[in-house]
């Protein structure tokens, strides 16, 4: 409540108009009977950003405990590094998929006003960090990082009785949101034979019930064939504004992850081509995200060499 919120803060600073610094707890905040509640996790971040936008601020720092937003998950990639500038639709995008240091909120809320947003770590506060603005940087390559979202169950609805019948995907929408499950990944056949979406994997039997139930009469008639879950899975995504309009950028995902005998079991990628997305086996997830960085040119290029049968002069080039 955008009114009241700017209300309150006008009379409390009409009552403190000779300090010059605020400190403000976050993640805290209350409802309209006046009752206190939160504002869910990491929710902090969100907090500064209320108050940036409250504040008609042009820019906000978040001081956190890693130097920046980085170009893959440092634990599954060694060689990730900090991304110096994200547009805020990059930035949301790695936040949606798992980027911790960004709550999925605060890029929306800055964006409306255009607040500059840097992530800074407070325990190295010389580092410059990742700026976040609206201004998208020139780049050598395209892609400006890599984001993955483990613990994902794919699930698949398949039948005959699906091709050319209008209404299916909303009913596979309003059974799952009947049991509140969010879906995090979605593709469709052209053929129209088949729905593949991906959901968390602790919510995977709740939805594989939703939809039995959803099609009860469909599957009594032979109308859907199967209605099945694949747990074990997880989702990763490259992400870039550089993506758009850039011709190879799927074939050199898809290469990478050949090369690294990775099999990809489904892909979706958005009309504004700044993420695609594939699913993978969990287990494959490290391999994955290391191979995909490195053919992008994110990493630096490993070569391993082999000398065989070292003789005088062998020995002397291994010294």
């Amino acid at each position: 409540d955008w009114g009241q919120s700017e209300k309150k803060l006008s009379v409390f600073l009409d009552e403190i108009d000779d300090i010059d610094v605020i400190v403000a707890t976050g993640f805290i905040a209350g409802d309209r009977s006046g009752r206190r509640v939160t504002l869910g996790r990491n929710s902090s971040d969100y907090s500064a950003a209320i108050f940036a936008k409250l504040f008609k601020s042009t820019s906000l720092t978040i001081w956190t405990d890693v130097d920046g937003v980085m170009s893959a998950d440092p634990r599954q990639v060694p060689s990730a590094f900090v991304i110096e500038q994200l547009s805020y639709k990059e930035a949301l995008e790695l936040a949606y998929f798992g980027a911790s240091v960004l709550h999925p909120l605060t890029i929306p809320l800055l964006a409306q006003d255009s607040i500059t947003l840097r992530i800074k770590n407070s325990f190295e506060p010389e580092l410059s960090g990742t700026l976040i603005d609206d201004n998208v940087s020139t780049q050598s390559y395209p892609v400006k990082g890599l984001s993955s979202i483990d613990d994902i169950a794919l699930l698949s609805v398949e039948g005959a009785g699906m091709i050319g019948v209008s209404g299916i995907s909303a009913r596979v929408f309003n059974g799952l949101q009947q049991k509140n499950i969010s879906v995090i990944f979605i593709t469709q056949a052209s053929s129209e034979y088949s729905i593949c979406l991906a959901v968390k994997e602790s919510q995977a039997q709740l939805a594989c019930q939703a939809l039995t139930e959803a099609f009860a009469m469909e599957l009594q008639l032979g109308h859907i064939e199967n209605i099945s879950i694949d747990i074990d899975s997880a989702i990763i995504a490259i992400i870039g504004d550089g993506m758009v309009g850039e011709r190879g950028i799927a074939a050199r995902f898809f290469s990478a992850l050949s090369n690294a005998r990775i099999n990809i079991r489904a892909i979706a990628q958005g009309s504004s081509e700044r993420n695609v997305s594939v699913i993978v086996r969990k287990n494959d997830l490290s391999r994955s995200l290391r191979a995909v960085h490195a053919a992008f040119h994110l990493s630096r290029k490993t070569i391993s060499i082999g000398l065989i049968g070292p003789g005088n002069i062998g020995k002397t080039f291994l010294k």
